[in-house]
């Protein structure tokens, strides 16, 4: 099962379609992802501003389903439900700075789902806006590093820096460059997947810099999990 998670700067999935098909996503998350024209089970959208919202779309034998939005959940926190060869709860994320800073909405978002993350199987995916390096400008329980060790307390891990066994705020590969410029790098796309599933990640990718020049200033991180049964 590969997932596969990209801001792409604005415009439709199909205009990104060059960048997005080698990817071979089974789940793919896109930030920043204009409305598709069909809305169905396969592929859904989030958003106020037809232009720009929060796509989730699945391929093959998988499916999505919407779970309920609960109340004072800072926006773009998205629950759904992913069926097929292997059913999952799905986060998809696409922080914002309001009516929080980035890891603070986040990390109330998920205090609010505390008992579906810690009880299922649960993806957190997307665009966090955050990291490590910017933990001061952040309430102390509720900046980067809270959220890492909430999710860890919940039984959730950050594929990245378990594959490449990075800190957080010392990684070495970057998912997004500012202003689009490739000397100004930070890590702030993510995929936390359940602990139980780390003996079933088989490979991690992130884009270059050259691989998505002039089409986005993020880069997609993709995960590959071998499949249940070939573990066991």
């Amino acid at each position: 099962m590969r997932l596969v998670t990209w801001n792409i700067a604005r415009g439709t999935a199909a205009e990104k379609a060059p960048f997005i098909l080698p990817l071979l996503a089974d789940v793919l998350v896109l930030q920043e992802c204009a409305r598709p024209d069909e809305i169905n089970d396969r592929h859904l959208w989030f958003g106020t501003n037809v232009r720009k919202g929060l796509s989730i779309q699945t391929f093959g034998e998988y499916r999505l389903n919407a779970l309920p939005v609960r109340q004072d959940v800072p926006p773009f926190f998205i629950p759904l439900e992913v069926t097929g060869p292997e059913s999952f709860v799905l986060m998809a994320v696409w922080a914002q700075k309001e009516p929080y800073l980035y890891a603070e909405g986040v990390s109330r978002a998920i205090a609010a789902y505390a008992d579906l993350i810690g009880t299922r199987a649960t993806v957190l995916i997307g665009d966090f806006n955050s990291n490590a390096i910017w933990n001061a400008e952040h309430p102390a329980e509720h900046n980067h590093s809270a959220i890492v060790s909430r999710l860890d307390q919940l039984g959730c891990s950050s594929a990245y820096h378990e594959y490449f066994g990075e800190a957080h705020g010392s990684e070495t590969r970057h998912t997004y460059f500012h202003w689009w410029k490739e000397e100004r790098p930070f890590h702030i796309d993510y995929v936390f997947i359940p602990k139980l599933w780390l003996p079933r990640l088989e490979r991690v990718e992130l884009g270059s810099f050259a691989q998505c020049e002039g089409a986005s200033d993020h880069r997609p991180v993709s995960i590959t999990l071998r499949d249940v049964d070939a573990c066991t």
